[in-house]
């Protein structure tokens, strides 16, 4: 006789938890896991591979994880100090014992102070380092030797192997980067001289991929060409702004690429010259992408375009390499040629939904037809300045799949009129190229909202709610915010309930609460506020009724990290409203 077992989730091994855990954010770990019984409690108690990294995170949240989480059970940590996060990294410096931090493998700085990022570097191991990434926001140069020093004992670890830099070029210039350094991918977002680039190279035989995101015309404008750099395999330049002599001289160093990537502006590129050079001196190259903005001075036609290209048909090109192209061309001023390779390999695209356009590629693939070419598109900027024609909306209507299948930013610019023409078109058009339960951030901005952008900026609230993932939402206006005033009791009723960033304008401290009320997980909000006394009323507001925000006042905006809201205090498992004495000091 069978007997039935009930499984139980008792008898999994400790292993399969922790390797549950290891696909789960912190906050899920300790909010929602620990809690549950006492064999989970335990288990997460003794789990030594912590990933911190808080985005959106409500301050009442940081200070429990701050302090239940032992520091030698982290194993990566990310902090920020940015409109998400106010003042985070000062806050973790204060919670959190840093000496114990001594299994850290990955480390990475958003918007830190010089100041902060040495105070946390003389403290915490870096022995064990593989991953180091580092924006400095605020430099200070009385702290800028012992700045190189750390950062020249970091390039030294025999763990270390990515690095990205972030900070003042004199910074990365003059590291002390060691004779054998093991790092296998570099990043660099600021311009530095050629000279320290190669010296660079020359101390990292194991450098595989670099990537540049600075003005390059600066950095090899007086470039001697040194030995080649044959361990580099994969290169990317994200401002390519030179001229092609200089770009060849560059490239001409790099022999072994295999993956070649470059965005920027150029003049007419030449299929033809590209060949040539990549026969010659790039022989193992296997992926080449680029995306080429070219300025012109009047518009072109479709036979202008199709002699660009032309050479892009090439054997070489469409057999050996398999690589194709493709040629776009706005109809309206400024007049802009846009050659990429298929797929478009930037992230960020800004997109004219009411432009029409001139569109030749050396594939069959078609923009309007086949999504592929724009797979790589995560963030999009749309402008809306003239109304869309029937005949676009028709074609984008037929789509069976989102033009922008894997967009998860969305930056709308209205700035038409809308009493010239129906909203809902251009709605119609936009949730036929735009798979909104992928959004993730909407920022919908507008010179100003008056009563002819209030049926698309409602219409917009409509589409949001099918944005299921959505986390941040921004309504901005460039210049009369008072235009907003008249709707924004409704405007406030209608905010998604999830999200957890918010930037909006208010003109009433009732206005607060509604919001609050409605989107309970908000950690982040910034109001625009114009006038300086009722941006102090909204600072009293929030110390009255919540314990430990963090207020920023910048650019005509008040920004409050979310502490603890005073109802949610319990003494005595009764509700209590805090008087005066219980109130902290901003």
């Amino acid at each position: 006789m069978s007997s039935n077992i009930i499984p139980s989730i008792d008898i999994l091994p400790v292993e399969i938890l922790y390797r549950i855990f290891d696909n789960l954010d912190a906050q899920t770990i300790l909010f929602s896991i620990r809690p549950v019984c006492r064999l989970f409690r335990a288990v997460v108690n003794t789990y030594d591979r912590y990933v911190f990294d808080f985005k959106f995170i409500s301050k009442s949240n940081f200070h429990p994880l701050c302090r239940l989480i032992n520091p030698q059970n982290i194993i990566s940590l990310t902090l920020r100090d940015n409109e998400y996060t106010l003042d985070q990294i000062a806050l973790f410096i204060s919670l959190v014992r840093l000496r114990q931090l001594t299994r850290l493998h990955s480390i990475t700085f958003f918007d830190i102070e010089e100041f902060q990022l040495n105070m946390i570097l003389k403290r915490i191991n870096l022995n064990l380092l593989t991953s180091f990434s580092l924006n400095i926001r605020k430099h200070d140069d009385r702290r800028k030797k012992t700045t190189l020093s750390f950062l020249s004992s970091i390039m030294a670890q025999s763990s270390l192997r990515k690095v990205e830099l972030n900070m003042k070029s004199d910074r990365i210039s003059n590291i002390s980067w060691p004779l054998n350094c093991r790092i296998t991918c570099l990043t660099i977002n600021e311009h530095i001289p050629f000279d320290d680039l190669c010296r660079i190279l020359s101390c990292s035989p194991q450098l595989h991929t670099l990537i540049l995101r600075q003005n390059l015309s600066i950095m090899i404008n007086k470039m001697i060409l040194p030995s080649s750099f044959p361990q580099l395999t994969s290169l990317t330049i994200e401002q390519l702004n030179i001229t092609i002599d200089k770009l060849e001289s560059f490239l001409s160093l790099t022999p072994s690429l295999v993956y070649l990537k470059f965005i920027g502006e150029g003049s007419v590129f030449d299929g033809n010259r590209w060949e040539q050079f990549i026969q010659i001196n790039l022989s193992h190259l296997d992926t080449f992408e680029f995306f080429i903005n070219i300025e012109m001075l009047t518009g072109q036609t479709r036979e202008d375009l199709e002699l660009l290209i032309e050479p892009f048909r090439s054997p070489f090109w469409i057999e050996y390499k398999k690589w194709f192209i493709a040629c776009e061309f706005s109809m309206d001023p400024p007049y802009r040629i846009q050659i990429y390779s298929i797929p478009i390999c930037k992230s960020v695209l800004h997109y004219k939904l009411d432009s029409e356009k001139i569109f030749i590629s050396t594939s069959s693939m078609s923009l309007y037809h086949d999504p592929s070419i724009l797979n790589n598109i995560k963030e999009i900027n749309l402008s809306l300045k003239m109304p869309i024609s029937d005949a676009i909306i028709q074609e984008a209507l037929k789509r069976t799949s989102p033009l922008f299948p894997k967009v998860t930013k969305l930056h709308v610019d209205v700035s038409m009129d809308y009493r010239r023409k129906n909203p809902l078109a251009s709605i119609k058009f936009l949730t036929s190229i735009i798979d909104v339960s992928q959004l993730v951030e909407v920022k919908l901005e507008s010179y100003c909202f008056g009563k002819d952008r209030k049926m698309i900026l409602f219409d917009m609230m409509t589409i949001i709610e099918q944005s299921y993932n959505l986390s941040s939402l921004i309504i901005h206006s460039r210049l009369s915010k008072y235009e907003l005033y008249p709707f924004l009791d409704n405007l406030c009723s209608v905010i998604p309930r999830r999200i957890k960033h918010l930037q909006i304008p208010i003109n009433r401290l009732d206005q607060i609460k509604i919001i609050l009320e409605r989107c309970q997980d908000l950690s982040v909000v910034q109001f625009a506020i114009t006038r300086s006394k009722f941006s102090e009323e909204v600072i009293q507001w929030f110390t009255q009724n919540t314990i430990d925000s963090t207020f920023r006042r910048r650019d005509e905006c008040n920004i409050i990290w979310i502490g603890k809201k005073t109802n949610e205090i319990s003494i005595n498992h009764k509700r209590m409203k805090l008087t005066d004495d219980n109130q902290f000091n901003s």
